[in-house]
Order: C-alpha cells, then structure tokens, then sequence
C-alpha cells in the first residue's frame, strides 16, 4: 500500500524545491553572465595579439587578409 503524505507536509516540501529551484536559478545565471564576460575578454586579448601580429608583420594587411579569407596570391613569376 502506498504511504500517504499529509497535504500540509506536501506542500512544504513543494515549497522547498521551488525555493532550491530558484537559488540555481539564480547561480546558474551568475555563471552565465560570468562566462560571457570572461570569454568577452579572452576575444578582447586574442584580437589585441592579432592586431599586433599585423603590425609587426613584414606582410600587407591585404596579404593576411587574403591568407586569413583562404585565397591564394597571385603567383608571381
């Protein structure tokens, strides 16, 4: 036979985990927003190298730029 459980004792537990529910809620959209800003900045960093790398390159910026697109140079003779 199946226990019983009392209307008062099953509505605290609802309770309970609705409350539980909303405290991951909560955390998981911190480390969302957390996320986002760390891999905001890792873009910002790897943008900031590969600008430099351009700069410091002995290459045209319509060379990388080719080179970056998968387009080969015309070949020289």
């Amino acid at each position: 036979m199946a226990r019983t459980i009392s209307r008062d004792a099953l509505e605290q537990k609802i309770s309970k985990l609705e409350t539980a529910i909303s405290k991951n809620r909560q955390q998981y959209d911190q480390l969302t927003q957390e996320l986002k800003e760390l891999l905001d900045k890792k873009k910002a960093l790897q943008s900031e190298e590969l600008m430099k790398a351009i700069a410091e390159s002995s290459r045209s910026y319509e060379d990388i730029l080719r080179y970056i697109k998968g387009s080969l140079p015309e070949e020289e003779d």
